[in-house]
């Protein structure tokens, strides 16, 4: 299958939950830059945050017995999150790389940076994001690769989460986000807390209902960067637990976009690289159905081509 050039993505499409904490930098107490003010975190949660990179004893995750999705197998299975085991072979990783190898990824931005904040600003003041990132149209660039997502999408995610409807044949009624090639150098990170999309929100990507990180690189490629959330603890079932999730290369994290909070902790050595992949649904989301969108293709910036 052949796969072509870069279809450009509004840098304005990212997004990160506020944070509340304060920073200490060489001794001056810095606020964190409150990004996004949809999410209200439970005071109790602050501990979390300075929250060693490790798994937490108490978390409800765990290593699945074999079991499988129509072809694909559990690795992981929590009730926030899935870990689908080497959905992608290392034939598809060794063909997906050829196809990755043309792209160019740039810095990637945060949503709702302060005014007169340049992006290298932003990364010295805030600390809360520093990768690198390009955004591609899967299905018009690498349809093979789009199938294989879209698959996990409907055999895996909406049967965890039924949040989609499908037709009589099942093939979901949904539409697909831009792919995101994500890569993490050394000391690159995205450790600002964060959710995908939000359930009251109001911006364009509150669409989004399930979403799927493909993880590229092996353990032994990097050191650090993992992938970190906060799940409910199932025994106070008021309190959220930290979980790192590791990935193998090939395999794939999938959880609701509008429920998981999470991050990517910082890379020592090496470098981590991953594909996220959003299942989008405008009926799900305020700004579609009633707000600005609801007159507008608003979505089709992040969904195709981006907008001169």
């Amino acid at each position: 299958s052949s796969c072509g050039s870069i279809t450009g993505h509004p840098d304005s499409f990212c997004w990160s939950a506020r944070t509340c904490a304060m920073t200490v930098t060489g001794g001056t107490v810095v606020p964190r830059r409150r990004l996004r003010t949809k999410v209200r975190l439970d005071p109790s949660l602050a501990a979390a945050f300075a929250a060693p990179s490790v798994p937490s004893a108490s978390s409800s995750a765990k290593v699945c017995a074999p079991c499988t999705w129509d072809g694909f197998v559990c690795k992981e299975r929590n009730a926030e999150y899935c870990v689908v085991k080497e959905a992608f072979t290392p034939q598809m990783l060794e063909k997906l790389g050829h196809f990755l190898s043309r792209k160019r990824p740039k810095p990637a931005k945060m949503k709702n940076e302060g005014a007169g904040d340049s992006d290298d600003e932003r990364k010295a003041r805030y600390d809360d994001r520093d990768s690198m990132v390009s955004w591609f149209d899967a299905e018009a660039e690498c349809r093979w690769l789009h199938n294989r997502l879209e698959e996990v999408i409907q055999k895996v995610g909406n049967v965890e989460w039924p949040l989609l409807k499908a037709d009589g044949t099942g093939k979901l009624e949904c539409e697909f986000e831009q792919t995101q090639y994500s890569v993490y150098g050394p000391n690159q990170h995205f450790q600002a807390w964060h959710q995908d999309a939000f359930a009251d929100g109001n911006d364009p990507e509150d669409a989004r209902q399930l979403t799927i990180v493909a993880m590229l690189s092996k353990k032994s490629a990097y050191t650090g960067g993992l992938f970190q959330a906060k799940l409910k603890d199932p025994v106070t079932k008021n309190k959220k637990v930290l979980q790192s999730i590791r990935l193998d290369a090939g395999d794939v994290l999938v959880f609701p976009a509008k429920e998981l909070l999470h991050r990517v902790g910082r890379v020592k050595t090496g470098t981590r690289k991953t594909l996220v992949f959003w299942a989008f649904d405008r009926a799900s989301c305020k700004y579609h159905t009633v707000g600005a969108g609801a007159e507008v293709d608003a979505g089709a910036g992040i969904l195709g081509a981006a907008k001169p």
